[in-house]
């Protein structure tokens, strides 16, 4: 179970990756839409991963895309936020009797209209704070909060397609 858990979880975070840097990024949508589908890999640990791992992996994902985009540092630093406020977004969404700790926050698992409110929370604290350390000025926060608006709902839009290609078996979906 756990090294199958592993290679699951390694080939999510090479595919998303991979995805995100070479596919996603390459597609132009103007100025304001970003989409970001390698925060998923986030999302989608198991409930019961340690809070320094989700740091950790958090830290090596969003590195790993500022290596392939360039930009040193922004992906790390809003990928670790995402991390770092991860288990509090899930503990005031749910009652602890609700959940399995070796499950991961999926559709599958916890339904569409929960996941729907996690993702986006969790999406608009990670662009809001890639969006801000990109302009490093409050000045152009208008502009940071409409990319913000826009690159949530292109990504959980993106996010929600991959997870229906890649379903397993979605009983709670509606």
């Amino acid at each position: 179970m756990m090294n199958n858990r592993l290679v699951i979880n390694t080939l999510r975070f090479i595919g998303l990756l991979l995805l995100q840097v070479l596919v996603i990024d390459n597609i132009r949508l103007g100025y304001y839409i970003h989409p970001y589908v390698y925060v998923l890999f986030i999302l989608l640990l198991p409930f019961n991963t340690p809070k320094w791992q989700l740091l950790l992996l958090g830290f090596t994902m969003g590195f790993a895309v500022d290596l392939f985009c360039g930009t040193p540092g922004l992906n790390a630093a809003a990928t670790v936020f995402m991390a770092f406020i991860r288990p509090y977004v899930i503990n005031s969404m749910t009652r602890r009797k609700d959940i399995n700790d070796n499950d991961e926050p999926s559709l599958g698992n916890m339904g569409i209209s929960w996941f729907l409110i996690y993702s986006t929370l969790m999406l608009t604290a990670h662009n809001i704070v890639l969006f801000l350390l990109e302009m490093f000025s409050f000045k152009l926060f208008y502009v940071a909060i409409i990319q913000t608006l826009l690159s949530v709902v292109s990504s959980l839009l993106l996010i929600i397609l991959i997870l229906l290609i890649f379903r397993k078996n979605y009983k709670k979906i509606i």
